[in-house]
C-alpha cells in the first residue's frame, strides 16, 4: 500500500508540473476580431508579468506572460493585434511601433508555424535538426529561451527570441494539424 501513496504522490507532483508548463504558454486574451493599428499611450507589463492593453471601445487585450527579455514598460506605441484561424489554433501576433517609427520595432507571435517570413529573405524554418533562421549567410539554430541576433541584408540588427515550442495535441478519430507550433519574438531596436 505504501508504493501505491508513492505513486498518486508522483502522478499529482507530474500533474501540477504539466499545468504549470503549460500555463506558461504565451495567451493572448481579448483580441478583436478585426485587425487595427491604435495608439496607446502608455504600455507597462504588471507585476503578474502581463501586458495589459487597453484598446478603447475595442475592448482591452491582455498578453502574458510577456517576455522577460522585451521591455516592461513603453511610452506612446501604435499597437497592431492580429488573429488567424488555424487548425492547431489561432495564430495570433502583436506588432509595436513607435509613435514616430514607420515600420514595427517589435513582433510577438503565439502559435505561429515553423515557416515563417521574419524578413524579406529570411525565414523561421523547423527542419529534422530543430529550427533554424534561414536566408543568411550562415543559418542560425534557435532553442527555446536562447535569443540570437543578426544582420539582415541591408546590415540592421535584430534579436531574436524563441518562446517555445510545441506539438499540437492529438485527439483520436480527428484530423489534426501536425505541424509544431511556436512562440515567438523578434525586435528591431538592438545593436550587434
Amino acid at each position: 500500500m505504501h508504493h501505491f501513496g508513492l505513486l498518486l504522490s508522483a502522478a499529482a507532483l507530474a500533474a501540477c508540473a504539466c499545468q504549470s508548463v503549460a500555463s506558461d504558454r504565451l495567451r493572448f486574451d481579448g483580441v478583436p476580431l478585426e485587425s487595427a493599428e491604435i495608439l496607446v499611450e502608455h504600455v507597462e507589463v504588471n507585476p503578474a508579468g502581463q501586458l495589459k492593453l487597453d484598446l478603447g471601445p475595442q475592448g482591452q487585450v491582455t498578453i502574458s506572460p510577456w517576455p522577460s527579455a522585451l521591455p516592461g514598460q513603453l511610452r506612446a506605441q501604435y499597437v497592431t493585434l492580429r488573429q488567424t484561424a488555424h487548425p492547431a489554433g489561432p495564430v495570433q501576433s502583436l506588432l509595436l511601433r513607435t509613435a514616430g517609427g514607420k515600420e514595427p520595432w517589435l513582433t510577438l507571435v503565439a502559435n505561429g508555424g515553423l515557416n515563417w517570413g521574419l524578413l524579406p529573405g529570411i525565414r523561421l524554418r523547423g527542419t529534422t535538426g530543430g529550427v533554424k533562421i534561414t536566408g543568411l549567410k550562415i543559418e542560425i539554430s534557435v532553442t527555446p529561451g536562447k535569443d540570437v541576433k543578426f544582420r539582415d541584408a541591408a546590415m540592421h540588427c535584430w534579436q531574436f527570441g524563441l518562446l517555445a515550442v510545441r506539438q499540437p495535441p492529438v485527439m483520436k478519430g480527428i484530423a489534426q494539424e501536425g505541424e509544431p507550433r511556436a512562440d515567438w519574438y523578434l525586435r528591431a531596436d538592438v545593436e550587434c
